[in-house]
């Protein structure tokens, strides 16, 4: 009987924190209510407060979930370089604009409300600041680079169409979650991610190629000097 009764309230545990992704979407924190969050899940809304204790708990563990589900990504591709990133950072925020949207309830809200799970979503962007500097460290970006700075403009360029839609719609007569528009403005993040760096690689080349130049002239040099040497021995 316990079995069968942990099944069920995780599958309700589920359904309630589905339901509550998509009202917290729509309607921010503040706007969500419990008893809508209790119907799209069709569950009685005690078992909210059964699972989660508070509002807040629900949110909480919604933002968890996503953390944790980021946090494995994150950890699976450890040398995932900066285009990359742009691009699948893209893919997963079509895939959960919801989340996106719960971000910008946040940052319209002037109640200076405590952030919910501030810490564990600093812990997860701090680890992504890491991954950039160990980049850093080991060469593939430039030395001059800022981390923090870097993982600005990515959240930007990965977010953006889908935060703005209807400046993607008046620039392009497209939504955001287009096919066609996916496809391009993917495109458009590989072609901004291999020229952001590409100076730097270029300079490093040019830099080779300008010593080895240089050594293939300054032997010519010396064949000259020793030619001409030569020659005045004999003639003496």
């Amino acid at each position: 009987m316990t079995m069968p009764q942990q099944r069920d309230l995780n599958r309700t545990r589920e359904q309630i924190m589905a339901a509550a992704q998509k009202e917290f979407a729509a309607h921010g924190f503040a706007g969500a209510r419990t008893d809508a969050i209790a119907r799209r899940a069709r569950v009685n809304e005690r078992m909210i407060f059964y699972c989660f204790d508070s509002k807040e708990g629900l949110y909480r563990a919604v933002l968890a979930q996503k953390m944790s589900a980021k946090t494995a990504i994150l950890e699976s591709t450890p040398d995932e370089d900066f285009t990359c990133s742009l691009v699948n950072g893209f893919a997963e925020s079509c895939d959960d604009v919801d989340s996106l949207r719960m971000w910008q309830w946040e940052a319209l809200d002037r109640s200076n409300r405590k952030l919910v799970a501030e810490e564990e979503r600093r812990t997860y962007l701090q680890a992504e600041v890491d991954r950039w500097r160990r980049a850093k460290a080991g060469g593939t970006l430039p030395p001059d680079a800022d981390e923090e700075m870097l993982l600005l403009a990515s959240a930007a360029l990965r977010a953006f169409p889908l935060a703005m839609p209807q400046a993607t719609s008046l620039i392009t007569g497209m939504d955001p979650l287009d096919p066609e528009f996916r496809r391009r403005w993917t495109a458009c993040l590989e072609w901004i991610g291999q020229r952001l760096f590409a100076p730097a690689v270029k300079s490093g080349e040019a830099l080779k190629r300008d010593k080895a130049e240089e050594r293939s002239k300054a032997g010519k040099r010396s064949l000259s000097h020793a030619a001409a040497g030569g020659g005045r021995n004999q003639e003496l």
